[in-house]
């Protein structure tokens, strides 16, 4: 994917926000699908730049910000969930941070559309498999976080603030997440803006051994069962994205 592709599409004048969502989400499905095949340090800059205009987008662009998260794909792959994850977590950054300067929200989106990049080290038989991990796979699986934000330092991509998001997206506000255990404020609040919209993405997607939820019951979901995981105020914040 050429980020000029990218960039073309959002600067379109002639697209409704509907049109304009649509093309810039196949254009990021595009960009994932070739990092996830292809993870160089040359893609994962390129995929940063093209990261770098959605977040503009999203930022300056209500509407059509409002489009691409109703229009976030309901099957699970990799590049699938990772901009899924993405859109919807630069929208609860754009709705704490947009008033203040202290926050880079382009590093953050890219740290947000690249935390799944360490499952590229993972057996894609483990990745791919309907049903339950076994614990040895399981602990195979976990080293993705650590794997991701390896790779991002190699790069030289992210800040190190920005690349906790990979390294703490699976961790949970009551410790019993991975790959650290870390507990409340232990984790940075990029790793639980992150955390909170992987899940979403994982009850809403469509997996060989369930349905996909819809937004409300997801919500409810994580509201009646899972609050224990999320930061409250966090939690909070990001319902009303789609209220």
């Amino acid at each position: 994917m050429k980020v000029e592709a990218l960039t073309a599409a959002i600067e379109d004048q002639s697209l409704t926000p509907q049109e304009k969502a649509q093309a810039v989400y196949q254009h990021s499905m595009g960009m994932m699908e070739r990092l996830v095949e292809h993870p160089t340090s040359e893609n994962i800059l390129t995929s940063k730049q093209a990261v770098s205009a959605i977040t503009d987008l999203i930022l300056s662009d209500d509407q059509t910000a409002k489009s691409l998260l109703r229009i976030t794909s309901h099957d699970f792959y990799t590049y699938t969930h990772s901009v899924n994850v993405g859109v919807t977590a630069i929208m609860l950054a754009k709705a704490l941070f947009s008033k203040s300067d202290a926050h880079d929200l382009h590093e953050l989106g890219a740290g947000f559309f690249l935390h799944d990049l360490g499952k590229v080290k993972v057996d894609t038989a483990i990745i791919n498999k309907p049903g339950r991990l076994t614990d040895r796979e399981m602990q195979r699986m976990r080293t993705h976080p650590y794997q991701g934000y390896k790779m991002l330092a190699e790069a030289g991509a992210l800040s190190e603030e920005c690349r906790y998001i990979v390294m703490q997206h699976h961790e949970f506000t009551d410790g019993s997440g991975y790959p650290k255990r870390l507990k409340g404020d232990e984790i940075h609040i990029y790793g639980h803006i992150c955390g909170i919209a992987d899940v979403f993405d994982a009850l809403t997607a469509e997996r060989s051994y369930k349905k996909a939820m819809t937004p409300f019951d997801a919500l409810k979901l994580m509201q009646q069962q899972m609050s224990h995981h999320f930061d409250r105020e966090l939690f909070s914040r990001f319902v009303l994205l789609f209220q």
